[in-house]
């Protein structure tokens, strides 16, 4: 029988490939691409200074000898969710509703990750909690979206050039 922290990580792999399959549209899919590597590399820095400082501990990882970090929800799960705040961005909206929609998208990454704290071995907040979850959540949320959308004007120029 597989444990909770097994069946976690599959469960969340099999729904972060199965919702990119099915809801990316075919001509987003280079722009999910990039998002989708730019955000593994956010999270890896991300993961490092939290295990480096101490905030937080992965008690179950995939690698145990290898590494002192979680690999499949930082290298799947949350690079999916940036998918999905690129892909969903409401780019011709308010202020307001921007601000709102990457703050409900911080406060759902923080959610999932505290729920996966609370009810598993996956993860171990020392000093970290929530709120600093969501603070950051929401600040490397805007990083992605400033990189991705620079990333994606060369890419449309690079379209109209050839």
């Amino acid at each position: 029988m597989m444990n909770k922290e097994v069946l976690i990580l599959f469960f969340s792999l099999l729904l972060s490939v199965g919702l990119l399959l099915k809801y990316i549209p075919k001509e987003r899919k280079r722009e999910a691409h990039i998002t989708f590597l730019f955000v593994q590399t956010i999270a890896w820095v991300y993961e490092y200074m939290q295990v480096i400082f101490k905030w937080v501990e992965f008690p179950y990882r995939e690698f145990n000898f290898a590494t002192k970090m979680s690999f499949s929800m930082h290298y799947f799960t949350y690079p999916t969710f940036g998918v999905f705040f690129i892909i969903f961005y409401p780019h011709h909206k308010g202020k307001l509703r921007r601000f709102i929609y990457i703050f409900l998208f911080a406060v759902a990454i923080s959610t999932y990750t505290s729920l996966i704290e609370h009810y598993s071995s996956l993860i171990e907040f020392k000093k970290w909690n929530w709120y600093l979850s969501v603070l950051s959540n929401f600040i490397i949320l805007c990083v992605i979206k400033r990189f991705v959308f620079w990333f994606k004007k060369g890419l449309f120029k690079m379209g109209h050039d050839s």
